[in-house]
């Protein structure tokens, strides 16, 4: 008779790590394995594995209906917090289940891409298909492609250039990361980038794209800056601070002249350790943009002391306003917010020149967009604008 094989994850161990030390992770992960022995019936097998997971094989269960039950037990055990000295912190945990039917490594296999089916949805648990079974060797090739692109120097960093808004000359670019793959393709971030960010090759990926870009500056005028994006995982990491520092001291740039673009959701969770890894880049010297503004959920509680030095219109208020009242009154609503603040505001997506000019009216101090160009390799970019004659 088949039964369910699954995996349970507590959910980035490293992360609650550095957020709540090593003294409160661990009490947390204690927690986490004594509900787990709760859950399976007498008769059940258990194990713990390493990396903070838990298998089961649920005997002779092998119904749809008795695994839901089985998950909803699972919930229940997890509804409550953690009580760390008085502090309630959330177990964050994933679960991954295939039918097992003889060849239990193959299960095991089976049960770990619906696990990471679950972390990639947010959802509690995820059931093995075929399906994902395709979809995780399609990443697993991507994710080594992608690896050996970084050793042999396919990635290109791209420059789009930003404009002042009143005197529509160049102050700068972004710095954006293009796949050159072997077939010829020139690939945007958007095909790779999600998987990057789960298998970690985002890490490599960034520091070589801060150390491309402050190289880049090295070559240009003084007063012109690049920007460089980077995700919250690699912010949360102290390694960032070295790498910075390190590429600044090498090629003798003013660090203001670089801005790390992180997107607004980041103060979703762990803020107070956020907004002290922002405050680290700062006292660097090194400037602070929060990107998509607008589109998350943040409140006006952490927005006063938020070490930052200029806010990004998402695009997707930009592109239509003109059209649409509201996306109009959100763009002067962050331009008026900002600026009572003493943060620049950057607008991105601006596609036409009546867009541009509204923008400009509004009081927006710099401009960015295909209205002006898209993004260019580093060798068209110095050409047309001639960046190091500025």
């Amino acid at each position: 008779m088949a039964s369910y094989l699954g995996l349970v994850d507590l959910a980035d161990y490293e992360h609650l790590v550095d957020t709540l030390g090593s003294e409160s992770a661990k009490y947390l992960r204690q927690d986490f394995f004594s509900r787990l022995q709760e859950w399976p019936r007498p008769d059940d097998k258990t194990r713990i594995l390493k990396n903070q997971r838990f298998l089961v094989i649920f005997k002779g269960m092998d119904t749809p209906a008795a695994l839901e039950l089985a998950t909803a037990k699972l919930a229940r055990l997890f509804e409550e917090p953690c009580d760390l000295l008085g502090d309630p912190v959330a177990i964050p945990i994933h679960a991954g289940f295939t039918l097992l039917e003889d060849d239990t490594q193959t299960a095991i296999q089976e049960a770990r891409a619906a696990l990471r089916s679950a972390k990639r949805s947010s959802t509690l648990y995820q059931l093995y298909s075929p399906e994902q079974q395709g979809r995780l060797k399609d990443e697993v090739q991507l994710i080594s492609n992608l690896e050996a692109a970084v050793e042999l120097g396919e990635l290109q960093l791209y420059y789009q250039p930003k404009v002042h808004a009143r005197h529509n000359n160049l102050v700068g670019a972004e710095a954006l990361v293009r796949w050159h793959t072997k077939n010829r393709k020139v690939l945007e971030p958007s095909h790779f980038i999600d998987a990057a960010e789960r298998h970690q090759v985002i890490r490599p990926m960034t520091w070589w794209a801060i150390k491309s870009a402050v190289a880049t500056m090295a070559q240009w005028s003084p007063e012109l800056g690049i920007s460089v994006n980077i995700t919250p995982s690699l912010l949360m990491d102290d390694e960032v601070l070295t790498v910075v520092r390190d590429a600044l001291d090498i090629f003798s740039v003013t660090p203001s002249r670089l801005t790390l673009e992180v997107t607004e959701n980041i103060m979703a969770d762990n803020q107070q350790v956020m907004l002290a890894q922002l405050a680290k880049l700062r006292k660097i010297g090194v400037r602070v943009s929060i990107d998509d503004f607008g589109t998350g959920y943040s409140s006006l509680a952490y927005f006063r002391d938020l070490p930052a030095d200029e806010l990004k219109i998402d695009k997707n208020f930009v592109v239509k306003m003109l059209g649409s009242p509201k996306d109009q009154s959100i763009a002067k609503t962050v331009i008026e917010l900002a600026h009572n603040f003493s943060l620049k505001v950057v607008a991105e997506g601006v596609e036409s020149k009546a867009v541009a000019v509204r923008l400009k009216e509004m009081g927006c101090d710099i401009l960015q967009g295909h209205y002006y160009d898209q993004p260019l390799p580093l060798s068209e970019f110095d050409k047309r604008y001639k960046p190091n004659q500025q």
